[in-house]
């Protein structure tokens, strides 16, 4: 018989179960467990089974007595190994459940929490607020004995909520478990500042931001107080409900209000906020919007974009009026019907002829009507896009000198809805050491000749001409050949 696996050292936590196991070549095989040299035999609290080729020894609860070398012998061959028993830190099962529970006080009381361990002595056990440890001074109280930690806190603030976590270290390892202390006070006030959502001559309606700190608990309800501006007086509105907002009903044309707020929870109630004075019924009405942008322009429609006014006038934008004018009139026509406003921010105009030419202008309107018009975009042609030209035909060198290079071309072909006439050229050049165009002009030319400035004396230049519209640049039309910067054969420059 011989071994097909031998035995291997094992560390076994108090209290834990622990195996070994061997393997051996036969089936037949019976072997004996040894314990530091004595025989051992199965108990109440050791197992030692046979599986075909497979021998074991369970511990059910491993104590310190079970420490020490094991030896397994059959048939004259034998394999050892130790088990070394480890006493870490470990918290009472059912108690560490109870202790992961959050813990909700109100403000200037008490919480405790509290978790009982085992593990080898000493260990070192800590308590943490928020990350930092805490010590028994003041308000903390830390007790740790037989086996148990208690932390105790008084006269909470609302301050003190927080993660709460103990840890416990020994020399055979760390262990830590996180609660939560939930300390509960009254809530702050609203914040400003207050959006007017409208005031008209009969509604002032208006918003504000939730307190900063609701104290812990969910907001039942805001207090509502008012007052007309010029009277000593303040009248209760009473509690309106969780939502930020107000919309009062009862206001008299021209006359002016104040409101204060207070937010309710359960626990309490908060101090004040204050908001301005508000006018019933002023007539504010927005500035204008950002001037149209042509999205995309075809012969039956131009599609339009806009912005928002900076200025609202203190109210909601309820839409928008837009107006188009032919280049050349001076008469601006409304696009939209008057008793349908636009509600978007854009609009895909229709009534358009093709080939002419519009601008447009759009005012936002609010509760208190239309504003100011917009700027007029710039004028557009009611046309389909236009196709990009094709190449320029019969470039040429007309003329050179060491530093200049003159270049003629003719117009590209126009194929209609192919390639369409073009209104401009780029001329680039490339030095023939390099990889990158440089283009010549920034500015697209109408001409149909150039002169190339600025070159190296006898360097060697690869030249281009892009024919470009309002559909795009077309193909490059290179010269055949690359270009020397001298003057031409048999020209004699005089200095």
């Amino acid at each position: 018989v011989h071994f097909h696996a031998g035995l291997s050292d094992c560390k076994a936590i108090i209290g834990e179960a622990a195996e070994m196991e061997c393997k051996v070549s036969s089936e037949e095989c019976v072997g004996i467990w040894y314990k530091d040299g004595a025989e051992i035999q199965s108990s109440e609290n050791l197992t030692i089974s046979k599986d075909g080729c497979f021998h074991r020894l369970k511990i059910h609860k491993v104590t310190e007595e079970n420490a020490g070398k094991y030896k397994f012998e059959a048939d004259g061959r034998k394999t050892e190994s130790e088990i070394v028993v480890e006493d870490p830190p470990r918290f009472d099962t059912e108690e560490l459940e109870a202790f992961k529970t959050a813990v909700t006080v109100k403000k200037g009381h008490k919480a405790t929490f509290k978790l009982s361990y085992s593990g080898r002595e000493p260990t070192k056990v800590q308590w943490y607020l928020e990350g930092e440890e805490l010590s028994s001074e003041g308000n903390i109280n830390i007790e740790t004995l037989d086996g148990s930690s208690r932390l105790l806190l008084m006269k909470l603030q609302r301050k003190d909520s927080g993660e709460i976590k103990i840890k416990l270290k020994n020399e055979f390892g760390m262990i830590e478990a996180v609660s939560q202390l939930n300390v509960l006070d009254k809530p702050t006030p609203p914040l400003g500042p207050l959006e007017i959502v409208e005031a008209s001559s009969s509604v002032i309606e208006f918003k504000w931001r939730p307190p900063k700190d609701s104290g812990g608990c969910k907001i039942q309800n805001y207090i509502l107080e008012r007052q007309q501006v010029g009277r000593n007086t303040w009248k209760k509105v009473g509690p309106i409900g969780p939502e930020a907002k107000y919309r009062d009903t009862d206001v008299d044309h021209g006359r002016r209000y104040c409101y204060r707020l207070r937010v309710e929870t359960e626990i309490g109630t908060s101090e004040l906020m204050e908001t301005e004075d508000i006018q019933a019924g002023t007539k504010a009405y927005p500035g204008p919007p950002s001037a149209p942008k042509v999205a995309s322009a075809f012969k039956d429609c131009i599609n339009l974009t806009w912005s928002p006014p900076a200025d609202t006038g203190g109210t909601s934008i309820l839409g928008y009026n837009l107006e188009k004018r032919k280049k050349g009139s001076n008469l601006w026509g409304q696009v939209n019907p008057p008793n349908e406003i636009i509600k978007d921010k854009g609009f895909a105009v229709k009534d358009v002829v093709e080939g002419l030419e519009y601008e447009f202008r759009v005012s936002a309107i609010n509760g208190s009507g239309a504003g100011e018009f917009s700027t007029p975009s710039e004028f557009v042609f009611a046309r389909d896009p236009k196709k990009p030209p094709g190449k320029v035909l019969d470039l040429k060198v007309t003329d050179s000198t060491y530093t200049t290079l003159s270049l003629s071309w003719n117009k590209p072909k126009d194929i209609k809805g192919v390639e369409d006439e073009a209104k401009g050229y780029f001329v680039e050049i490339r030095p023939a050491e390099k990889t990158d165009w440089d283009r010549c002009n920034s500015n697209a030319i109408t001409m149909t000749s150039y002169t190339v400035k600025g070159m190296k004396s006898m360097a060697m230049y690869w030249v281009r001409v892009i024919a470009t519209n309002d559909g795009g640049e077309g193909e490059p039309q290179e010269l055949a050949n690359y270009i020397l910067a001298m003057p031409p054969p048999g020209k004699y420059i005089c200095t």
